[in-house]
């Protein structure tokens, strides 16, 4: 059977995509839901490590579309967990920075995230993982960003 050709159950697209949604599932659950949990896990993940970014460059990293987004910074501003600000050189272009209140969400999410991510793989080699993450970055750089190529045309 060949990978991609004959049914979704050899396409890889499939399986990581179901792998993501069982993992997103199992953490929503074990942190005892709450709305927009996985959406926010994902843009507190990513500011904790580039705190700073404009909403098109949180947009580009979290794939979460840019009205949706929004509407999360808004929410997630009010609870204290991030803030915004212009950037001190460009007025026009909005800064999203992680708050303490935000860093200590992200440190309470991030155990039960990788908890999730270790029993996914369970049985797998360190060998294997890394193998999996250089194949999947390489495919995800074949295709390139389609939304940088949207404009021109």
């Amino acid at each position: 059977m060949a990978v991609e050709e004959e049914s979704f159950r050899t396409s890889i697209l499939y399986w990581v995509r179901v792998l993501e949604e069982r993992s997103n599932v199992a953490f929503v659950q074990e942190m005892g839901g709450g709305k927009s949990l996985v959406a926010r896990w994902r843009t507190l993940s990513i500011l904790s490590e580039l705190s700073g970014l404009s909403v098109n460059q949180l947009t580009a990293h979290t794939q979460i579309e840019r009205t949706a987004l929004s509407h999360l910074l808004t929410q997630m501003e009010q609870e204290g967990l991030v803030r915004r600000e212009s950037y001190p050189g460009d007025r026009r272009t909005i800064g999203v920075y992680l708050t303490d209140a935000g860093r200590a969400l992200f440190e309470e999410m991030l155990p039960v995230r990788r908890r999730i991510f270790r029993q996914a793989a369970e049985g797998l080699s360190e060998a294997d993982l890394q193998a999996m993450m250089r194949i999947t970055r390489h495919l995800v750089d074949n295709i390139g960003d389609p939304t940088e190529d949207a404009g021109s045309g």
